[in-house]
């Protein structure tokens, strides 16, 4: 997978929600403190999980938006391109994004992490243009043995996950009214999803760090 852009909001110098969009090769220009090293930094945050270079705290709440706002919640995202013709979710099934609902209106793959109060453990979410029918809205989450009672009058294989959220979503296709949501992939339920994922993000992430030299 390849990193489209990067999503900041309320992490240091970046009260509002910004969006950074990279190429093949992308340089950030700028004069001190404008936050070109809190862009690379955030994405050591992001792939590191607060176990590379830096390590994020409440100090790193923007400070006008926890005092006008009361908003304590540091946003950290990646949108994805190139990603994985398929992917496997539950156990060895095999299914594809596209067909989770889990992309963006781009059909690319945005990430989202929220560090609450700083905290260094983060909810993960995918921003995703999801079904919000009520009978398809939470399929992902649903173990094996609920998705056999809702399928079971469907002629689909009662092994395989994700042939039954499919055969779920099929009766209701031309009214699945598919909306752009946020859908936690940390809490338990879903937290397969989110631990099966990982093992397609980049590998090594590592910024370089050199010392400033008073002169």
């Amino acid at each position: 997978m390849k990193i489209k852009s990067i999503i900041i909001e309320n992490f240091r110098g970046y009260k509002d929600r910004q969006i950074i969009d990279l190429n093949d090769f992308t340089a950030f220009v700028g004069r001190n403190d404008a936050g070109k090293s809190t862009i690379l930094e955030a994405l050591d945050i992001f792939f590191n999980d607060n176990k590379g270079i830096i390590e994020i705290d409440a100090a790193d709440i923007n400070k006008q938006a926890r005092e006008e706002n009361g908003k304590t919640d540091i946003v950290i995202g990646v949108e994805f391109i190139d990603l994985p013709s398929e992917v496997c979710i539950d156990e060895n099934n095999k299914t594809t994004l596209k067909e989770e609902y889990l992309l963006n209106e781009e059909g690319n793959l945005t990430i989202i992490k929220k560090y609450l109060n700083g905290s260094k453990t983060a909810k993960v979410y995918i921003l995703a243009n999801h079904p919000s029918r009520k009978e398809c809205c939470d399929l992902l989450s649903k173990k094996q043995s609920e998705l056999q009672k809702l399928t079971a009058h469907l002629a689909c294989d009662k092994t395989r996950n994700a042939e039954m959220r499919k055969a779920i979503r099929n009766q209701y296709v031309d009214s699945l009214d598919c909306k752009m949501q946020e859908l936690e992939v940390s809490k338990e339920d879903a937290k397969n999803i989110w631990d099966k994922l990982k093992q397609y993000m980049p590998v090594h992430y590592c910024p370089l760090k050199m010392d400033k030299v008073k002169s």
